[in-house]
């Protein structure tokens, strides 16, 4: 069995990168998008954690054979149905087609109140909670993230237009004050998504044109220094228990910028998630020794509103609930990663999978559709940093949790784009198409860019309308590069 695994965890450490890359490489996506961040975080979640569990042993039950096979078979089922949802099904393509036509207008006004309201709520989340119930909740859990939108709003705007250094430093200003409100808490996502703003903008603004190679290695080692400072943040984040103040997250600043890195505490570390041991877990808890909590996660999800002040026996997440029920809480709160699958498990069983990777693989299509049809838009591209770092940890789960934490962010930056649509008024998606080769640019744009002007093998052809292209699949390259 610990064989089995250790293959399995193998597989899935590799297969989601070499997914990314070829796709990437042969001009059927794009490098950084809602759907790669998922896999990339597969690659540990479902990897790393497989080979932890079976090399190390890290199990919470005895699994027997029978569950380990069965575990693999609904990860197969999920992965089955997600890429044929992503690539193959018409209808989340259709969806798109007729959805974010407008967007708030890049000028200075919107993005400084957009940039200046994700201030405000990391602000609540941090050293002035909101004590009202529901909206002191919201802010709690989201204002952390919001941050590292502004920074990519910013940065954009700046690529945008160079010479307005105003927004230059505003984008630096906010990658500090996002670094340090993402500080207060032991969360490492917070954090993530703020050193991914400038990548992922970098990514959809510049870096998108430049030879495919190139691209490849700029963002693998942007990644890796990433990856780093966030275990040097994992070696203290657990340093103060409880809700941390100004003086705290200024001591983790100052250690995070020492950068003191203890590499053999952080690579055995790891090596102990226990995503596919609690997903084993729900295998026998939930499927061959019980029954299954049917639709779990949607009666979560709705039910979330409400505060369990007012509802003590609402809905409980998975990663709280498992643990509790084997005692884990005697030593502290204790939350596990469930694992994607431990979820349908849990939800459903095996056929749960299924739903799960049909309903993830509709909505990862509809917005990388978005955002390949308008590439140089600032807005989706905030949205995407926001939730990077919970797309890269969904598969971890709990999806209960991670659910609510996504949509949240879309229902507040889509009521955010509204209002500062009704008071600034609206652009079309053409002002945010790349130009046309050898046209006069309609977008807005000055005719001498040199953002705009392409050179002859760092650049892609027109951006051809996405009705014109017909299917946006394996068929159809993403881009014409140039020869």
């Amino acid at each position: 069995m610990s064989a089995i695994l250790t293959i399995f965890g193998f597989v899935m450490l590799l297969a989601p990168p070499v997914v990314i890359l070829r796709n990437y490489l042969r001009g059927t996506s794009d490098l950084v998008t809602s759907h790669n961040l998922f896999l990339i975080g597969c690659s540990n979640f479902f990897g790393i954690a497989a080979l932890g569990s079976g090399l190390t042993g890290l199990l919470h039950n005895n699994p027997t054979m029978g569950d380990v096979l069965l575990f693999i078979f609904a990860t197969a089922l999920f992965f089955g149905c997600l890429h044929w949802a992503y690539r193959k099904w018409e209808f989340p393509r259709k969806v798109a087609l007729k959805h974010w036509r407008t967007s708030p207008p890049v000028e200075f006004s919107p993005i400084l109140v957009a940039a200046l309201l994700t201030m405000l709520f990391g602000a609540f989340a941090s050293f002035l909670p909101v004590q009202i119930p529901v909206i002191g909740q919201t802010t709690n859990v989201l204002g952390k993230l919001l941050p590292a939108a502004g920074v990519a709003l910013l940065f954009a705007a700046w690529l945008r237009t160079p010479i307005n250094a105003v927004y230059l430093f505003g984008a630096g200003f906010m990658l500090v004050y996002g670094t340090f409100v993402a500080l207060f808490g032991a969360g490492r996502h917070p954090l993530l998504a703020v050193l991914a703003a400038g990548p992922i903008t970098m990514y959809w603004m510049r870096w998108r044109y430049k030879p495919p190679t190139a691209t490849i290695g700029i963002m693998l080692g942007l990644g890796v220094a990433a990856f780093f400072l966030i275990l040097v943040y994992s070696t203290f984040r657990h340093d103060f228990m409880g809700e941390a103040d100004a003086a705290v997250a200024a001591d983790r600043f100052k250690q995070l910028l020492e950068f003191d890195f203890h590499m053999t505490s952080e690579v055995e570390g790891l090596l102990q998630d226990e995503s596919v041991a609690a997903g084993l877990l729900c295998v026998e808890k939930f499927h061959r020794a019980g029954s299954p909590e049917y639709f779990h996660t949607f009666k979560y999800i709705l039910s979330n509103p409400i505060p369990r002040d007012w509802w003590p026996n609402k809905p409980q997440a998975l990663g709280e609930y498992l643990p509790e029920s084997l005692g884990e809480f005697s030593d502290g709160y204790v939350n596990w990663g469930t694992s994607i699958i431990g979820n349908a498990f849990h939800d459903g069983g095996v056929w749960m999978a299924a739903v799960y990777g049909l309903i993830l693989g509709f909505f990862f299509r509809v917005f990388d559709d978005i955002m390949a049809r308008q590439p140089l838009n600032p807005w989706p591209i905030a949205i995407l940093t926001a939730v990077s770092s919970k797309l890269i940890g969904f598969s971890r789960g709990d999806i209960n949790v991670y659910s609510i934490e996504i949509i949240g962010i879309l229902v507040i930056s889509m009521l955010g784009l509204w209002i500062l649509k009704s008071i600034f008024g609206s652009v079309p998606e053409e002002m945010f198409h790349l130009p046309s080769d050898g046209e006069d640019d309609e977008g807005g744009y000055e005719e001498h860019d040199p953002y705009l002007e392409y050179e002859e093998h760092d650049g892609f052809e027109e951006y051809e309308e996405y009705e014109e292209c017909g299917e946006y699949g394996e068929e159809n390259d993403f881009r014409e590069r140039l020869t």
